[in-house]
């Protein structure tokens, strides 16, 4: 059985990052989209006595002026919320509301130079979160009582980079660095790819207890709604399989999804 769904409910996103999958047609699901998608999640989880988890992603959920009552409704059906944010938007205001509703909450960090998080497209309007507005961040996160997460997608344009004295300092709860993947006729982001014997290298310089996840085994290894409603089982978000059209668990059953992979992606 399946413990987590992520619900992409939007693809806005103040950022521009060059790995991102996100087709960025401007869509995102509407308040009473997003209760038809929640029932449907909780009567899944109900029906096989799941202790579930929704996990709230984009675009950059933050930017959708639903993101509260969204919170509100998944929690007030005893679903457990997970959320991954770019952190720009997030503040103590936010953590301190939603303490005793969010389980965790994962940050991404591609790098903590100004420079390469331009390069990289993690910007708004040439501004950037600097380090010692992250560490603020996750010290909020971690004094709310809220776990805290930490993705790193490793690209060639941050290879080179040393996180270990930010990730000893902010000690997360779970440290994820993720190979970048893209499509093989994308071919100005293919030159960013590393290589295993890249990605050894770098992995093999981290001092913090982590967890690497190659491109193949993202591969089909999610259960995601988009936000058109679309369910798929991987970041390109292909799929003509829609929430409103079946129940969770008929879908689920259409999908093909590596549950080698999606158990580890949840251990």
């Amino acid at each position: 059985m399946y413990s987590c769904i992520n619900l992409h409910f939007t693809d806005f996103c103040n950022f521009h990052c060059k790995h991102c999958f996100v087709k960025k047609e401007n869509c995102e699901l509407s308040f009473d989209e997003l209760k038809v998608a929640v029932d449907k999640i909780y009567k899944y989880f109900n029906d096989n006595e799941i202790k579930g988890r929704i996990n709230l992603a984009g675009g950059e959920p933050l930017m959708s002026r639903n993101i509260d009552r969204l919170i509100d409704y998944i929690a007030s059906k005893g679903i457990e919320v997970s959320i991954i944010t770019n952190g720009y938007y997030l503040d103590d205001s936010f953590i301190e509301r939603h303490k005793n509703q969010i389980s965790t909450i994962g940050i991404s960090v591609d790098s903590l130079d100004y420079d390469t998080n331009v390069l990289i497209g993690r910007c708004f309007k040439a501004n950037t979160l600097s380090k010692e507005q992250l560490i603020h961040i996750c010290n909020s996160i971690k004094k709310a009582g809220i776990r805290l997460k930490i993705n790193t997608c490793l690209s060639k344009l941050n290879i080179d980079e040393d996180f270990n004295s930010f990730i000893s300092e902010i000690k997360p709860d779970r440290y994820k660095i993720l190979q970048m993947h893209c499509d093989d006729n994308d071919l100005k982001n293919k030159n960013n790819m590393v290589s295993k014997e890249e990605a050894e290298a770098f992995l093999s310089k981290i001092k913090f207890d982590h967890i690497y996840e190659s491109s193949d085994e993202m591969k089909n290894s999610y259960i995601i709604i988009d936000s058109q409603g679309n369910i798929s089982t991987n970041n390109a978000h292909i799929s003509n399989i829609s929430i409103f059209d079946y129940d969770l668990e008929e879908a689920i059953n259409l999908l093909n999804i590596d549950y080698a992979n999606y158990i580890k992606r949840y251990i």
